[in-house]
């Protein structure tokens, strides 16, 4: 009976010796024990003094990997990894046998009855002669032609019968639209005359020379006058009263100085008498202007009629550029309120006084 616990220590002990194996790994070296755990990251083995930190599944070479299948717990995580040999006839050369090709002889197929039978395909100018929609594409090019060239008359200021007569000629036409265009317009009456800024420009340029013909600077010779205290003389009884001192002379008015502005008088512009545009609006119009109004325009209204039946009193031009004009319009409760108005839109422009 003393012998038993040495006999079973000794069956215990060569049963782990069984079940223990080595696993190779990739650097070389052999993990020996018994398996404990498995899981998906790797294994843990329990060498005979220690346990094993958890060893990946990758760090096997394939002998180790091949050692691991044979446990069926250990097949699901290692029969990815391992690589399977290839069968014992795959290097040698296939003979893949050539199917013989049956030339057949071509034959001519057989027309079918009742085709339509395409039409033949002219040129692009035939094609335009040929047929309806060619006349038709014909007829609306000729059309934008002639309406190109009332465009450009209008636009370019140039006589529309000329220019729409030149492009209805034809092919030859399309040339009048694009030559007209080219060519600057023709500026009117009011267009060739300076506007207010020009005008004030050379006003002064002028007076200015004049001053230096007359060798007179503005605001150097003005008279001084210097207030010098007299004796008072007193009449004595019974003589007789003496004569009024004269009033002295006012001294005319020093060069250069502007005169008062003349008022202004009522006028009506309309479309068609007068060329209505920007260069009109700031020649006729420049004293409105002005962010504070002159003592000519303080009492008069400029009154904008359009097209569309509007009327707008106004009694300063805030801004113009070659399409609108902007107006402030005073407003009844008190205000103003700025309009912007389209140049081509103003039919009538009245200069009206104000009324009380």
């Amino acid at each position: 009976m003393q012998r038993l616990p040495f006999f079973v220590t000794l069956a215990l002990a060569l049963t782990w010796l069984a079940s223990a194996a080595d696993y190779k790994l990739k650097d070389g070296t052999t993990i020996s024990g018994d398996p404990i755990s498995f899981t998906d990251k790797g294994v843990v083995i329990k060498s005979p003094d220690k346990l094993l930190p958890r060893t990946a599944w990758t760090n096997f070479a394939q002998e180790g990997l091949k050692e691991f299948a044979k446990n069926p717990k250990a097949r699901p995580f290692v029969e990815t990894l391992i690589d399977e040999p290839p069968p014992g006839d795959a290097g040698a050369e296939v003979n893949v046998p050539e199917t013989p090709v049956v030339k057949r002889p071509w034959k001519q197929p057989k027309e079918a009855e009742g085709k339509p039978v395409l039409p033949e395909s002219p040129g692009l100018i035939a094609g335009m002669f040929g047929t309806g929609v060619g006349w038709l594409s014909l007829f609306v090019f000729y059309a934008a032609t002639i309406y190109a060239g009332y465009e450009v008359a209008v636009y370019r200021r140039r006589p529309k019968n000329l220019v729409m007569g030149l492009a209805a000629i034809p092919f030859a036409g399309l040339l009048s639209p694009i030559t007209f265009l080219i060519m600057p317009p023709i500026q009117t009456e009011e267009e060739s005359k300076p506007n207010a800024v020009e005008q004030a420009a050379l006003q002064a340029k002028e007076g200015h020379k004049e001053d230096e013909k007359k060798g007179v600077a503005l605001g150097k010779n003005k008279p001084k006058v210097t207030a010098t205290a007299k004796p008072v003389a007193t009449a004595k009884p019974g003589a007789p009263a003496a004569a009024p001192a004269p009033s002295p002379v006012k001294a005319p008015p020093a060069p250069g100085v502007p005169a008062a502005p003349a008022a202004l008088e009522p006028v009506v512009y309309r479309r068609g008498e007068t060329n209505i545009n920007k260069r009109f609006i700031e020649t006729k119009f420049a004293g409105f202007f002005k962010a504070v109004p002159g003592p000519a325009e303080r009492d008069m209204w400029v009154v904008w009629v359009t097209a569309t039946g509007g009327e707008y009193w106004s009694k300063r031009v805030v801004s113009i550029s070659q399409t609108e004009v902007v107006v402030n319009c005073p407003q009844e409760g008190g205000g103003s309120l700025d309009q912007t108005l389209q140049i081509v839109e103003i039919t009538e422009i009245h200069l009206r006084p104000q009324e009380g």
